[in-house]
């Protein structure tokens, strides 16, 4: 598991936000999407939830990986505008030979390595004494498909990373994708695919835990629409701070999705 480097030398100051003991990341490194910039960009790569998967009633898991992740989380902004708390940027026209410690070049750019295996603000505006929000590399049993039974969903790797959250802790996930329904009337749930985990990493309970659903009524086939629902979660047990998550979707008709970006955010 790729942990987030320490980029103190880099942000000046602990790498969190002053005074605060709640904090978020934010990542568009999704398997599906293979275009587009985190943060930037608010178009993606279309992904099909087909009828087949409408028929079986089967959730639809986003993944994450670390090609996706080191493609498309590279920061836009640059470096140093915003002072010593602000998330690094890019180094625009770098002189590769001089490059401050940290960052690495990237064709004519220079951009942050602590982003890489972290998100796209490097670490900067994590809860304090957290590392790492997601973890883009994992490949369990969870990230296996489950093709039978009343819970059914797809192969994906990656996962949430609640490991370093407090027991007491409140999980909020924010899911970006646009959706372009097939279908009138098609109803949409987002949520997550959550299964908590003894201390040997033995599965305990897997389940869907509901955000809000979407509805796309008449005269919404064929319009694209961007979507950001927010999903809840609390620690309040070892077993969810051992948890596996991965966002999803489940539509009653099929549609056409691009997932974009996703935020974590830690309150205490």
């Amino acid at each position: 598991m790729t942990k987030a480097r320490d980029i103190s030398n880099i942000l000046g100051h602990s790498g969190n936000i002053s005074g605060s003991d709640g904090g978020y990341e934010f990542t568009g490194g999704f398997t599906d999407r293979t275009s587009g910039q985190s943060g930037a960009v608010d178009i993606g790569t279309d992904t099909l939830y087909t009828q087949a998967m409408a028929d079986t009633n089967q959730f639809y898991r986003f993944g994450f990986n670390s090609t996706r992740q080191l493609a498309n989380d590279k920061p836009y902004w640059a470096n140093g505008a915003g002072g010593a708390n602000e998330a690094p940027g890019a180094i625009y026209g770098a002189d590769a030979n001089n490059l401050p410690t940290g960052f690495t070049m990237d064709g004519a750019n220079a951009y942050p390595d602590a982003y890489q295996g972290t998100g796209l603000f490097s670490g900067a505006y994590m809860p304090a004494n957290v590392n790492s929000m997601f973890d883009f590399a994992d490949n369990t049993a969870f990230n296996a498909a489950q093709n039978s039974g009343s819970l059914q969903y797809n192969a994906a790797t990656g996962s949430y990373d609640m490991t370093e959250c407090l027991t007491g802790d409140q999980c909020i996930f924010r899911l970006d994708f646009n959706l372009t329904p097939q279908i009138a009337n098609t109803t949409v749930e987002v949520g997550l695919i959550w299964q908590t985990r003894d201390a040997n990493d033995a599965a305990t309970f897997t389940f869907f835990l509901a955000g809000e659903p979407l509805f796309f009524g008449q005269g919404s086939v064929g319009r694209t629409y961007l979507n950001r629902p927010l999903i809840t979660a609390y620690i309040a047990s070892q077993e969810d701070v051992n948890a596996r998550a991965l966002p999803c979707i489940r539509a009653d008709n099929p549609v056409i999705v691009q997932p974009l970006t996703t935020l974590f955010t830690i309150v205490r």
